[in-house]
């Protein structure tokens, strides 16, 4: 990742090299060789930011987290007092959307002065009343808003309208929307007829709004049919706030759950988000994916929790991006069947201490990065994995994020870049290999104990591209100190 610095000059700036360092590129070439191989093969890319064509902006609310009901019911987790994760929280963004629901929220109950108890998909989940005023508090601290869902699978439309007057209660203003039922498409009671769910949706929802007129909804929370969110946008366009899916690049028993695979493209994936975007564009309603990680069923340990998930993480944010996509939740801690996900960007200890893992480091580089006007790139890179993004934030600052997943090979990187950048950083996502649990940093910086990362990135220890750099002749060839 390269943060310019504008700065008006008399002569043109030409093309520079920024030559390997350790396992990747000085330009957070974010790197992913295996460390077998003594020389690896170094491939040269090009890329030339034009910031005059803009082809996407990208949502203050973009970074989300998304979460099991069972999680609220967990004592001083989401509370104000937790302020390792209200930090962790912070250091993503002001303006972040958690979402809560998952496969848990359809065996979930409200009881206001009941006992709180959080539990697997097969058993019933109790959630409070002091749960909720718990979650307001968590929310005003962070900044952040909540998109929950209510129980359509084994609870009643009087139960999700007490539900949802104790949940626009206790998060007032912090409520983003409702969503009824979780991954409906899936859902057995329905068996896979549409018209059958969006008649129960309409019954909740009519119940609901009885009780509060302006009650907010998304949907339908697909778990991957995407034929399933274009005829919810068809029949509910108008009145939502987002159209909402799933995706996880594969399931955590599959033999295919390896890191090769989590950093390979997804292009059939392509496909579904060409059809998300074009139905958000036709209904002018925004789609997120609002439940996604690396492989469903919490994970595979030695790849949902190692640095590829920080690379992974990072790319795939900023492909959804690229599809006008609204934001992601990538979901984490407790799961339905019990234990914190391997693929949990923030988990705790059994005292409740919060700290981050690499996919969290992922995240970070999104909120340093992934903010403002998304600009056109154009990128020659031959057969290497390796994708590359600009953006321009508020501050009228040019982010060029560029991501190695290439098992084999390094890259160095040329970079044509506008005529008033003249002055550069370099802002190393690192770790000591693709398969590091721990180790990751960026900018040199770790994530403290309590939760803290530099919030101004120009304090953080970063390699400052030096002047010789800035070269009129393309073939010379520099690295940062």
């Amino acid at each position: 990742m390269v943060y310019l610095f504008p700065q008006p000059m008399r002569a043109p700036i030409y093309p520079s090299r920024l030559c390997p360092a350790f396992f990747l590129a000085i330009t957070l070439l974010i790197g992913a060789r295996l460390p077998a191989a003594d020389t690896p093969a170094i491939e040269t890319v090009k890329c030339r930011i034009d910031p005059k064509t803009v082809v996407g902006r990208i949502a203050p609310d973009f970074i989300g987290l998304g979460y099991e009901s069972s999680a609220v019911a967990q004592s001083n987790y989401f509370s104000a007092k937790n302020t390792r994760l209200v930090q962790l929280y912070r250091n993503l963004t002001p303006h972040g959307l958690i979402r809560i629901g998952g496969n848990v929220s359809d065996h979930t109950r409200y009881e206001p002065d009941g006992t709180p108890a959080a539990r697997t998909e097969r058993e019933t989940t109790i959630i409070t009343k002091a749960n909720l005023v718990d979650l307001g508090k968590f929310t005003r601290a962070t900044g952040w808003k909540v998109m929950w869902g209510l129980n359509l699978g084994s609870g009643s439309k009087a139960g999700a309208v007490e539900e949802a007057l104790a949940v626009r209660k206790a998060l007032g203003s912090r409520l983003q929307s409702f969503e009824i039922g979780n991954e409906v498409d899936f859902h057995a009671r329905f068996s896979r007829n549409f018209d059958a769910y969006h008649a129960a949706y309409l019954d909740y929802k009519s119940a609901i709004r009885s009780a509060l007129p302006r009650a907010p909804f998304s949907g339908p929370d697909s778990a991957s049919s995407v034929p399933w969110c274009l005829a919810f946008a068809n029949a509910e366009g108008n009145d939502m706030k987002l159209l909402t899916c799933h995706y996880y690049r594969g399931g955590s028993r599959d033999t295919q759950a390896t890191i090769p695979t989590l950093l390979k493209h997804d292009d059939a994936w392509d496909a579904r988000l060409i059809d998300l975007q074009k139905a958000s564009r036709d209904h002018r309603v925004n789609f997120r994916i609002n439940e996604v990680n690396s492989f469903s069923g919490g994970g595979k340990p030695g790849v949902s929790d190692t640095f590829a998930s920080a690379l992974w993480s990072l790319d795939y944010m900023f492909v959804l991006a690229t599809y006008g996509c609204a934001g992601i939740n990538l979901e984490t801690d407790l799961n339905q069947l019990g234990f914190i996900s391997h693929y949990s960007p923030i988990v705790h200890d059994a005292d409740g201490i919060c700290h981050a893992r690499p996919e969290y480091y992922g995240m970070l580089a999104f909120a340093l990065a992934g903010n403002g006007d998304l600009l056109k790139l154009t990128l020659e890179k031959g057969e290497i994995n390796l994708s590359a993004y600009a953006t321009r934030d508020a501050q009228n600052h040019l982010w060029l994020t560029v991501i190695n997943q290439d098992l084999t090979r390094d890259a160095a990187l040329e970079a044509i870049l506008p005529r008033d950048c003249a002055t550069a950083a370099a802002f190393r996502l690192q770790a000591p290999s693709v398969g590091s649990t721990n180790g990751t940093t960026l900018a040199g910086t770790e994530v403290s104990t309590d939760g803290k990362w530099p919030a101004d990135p120009r304090r953080c220890r970063l390699n400052r591209v030096p002047p010789a750099c800035w070269s009129r002749t393309p073939a010379r060839s520099c690295c940062g100190s």
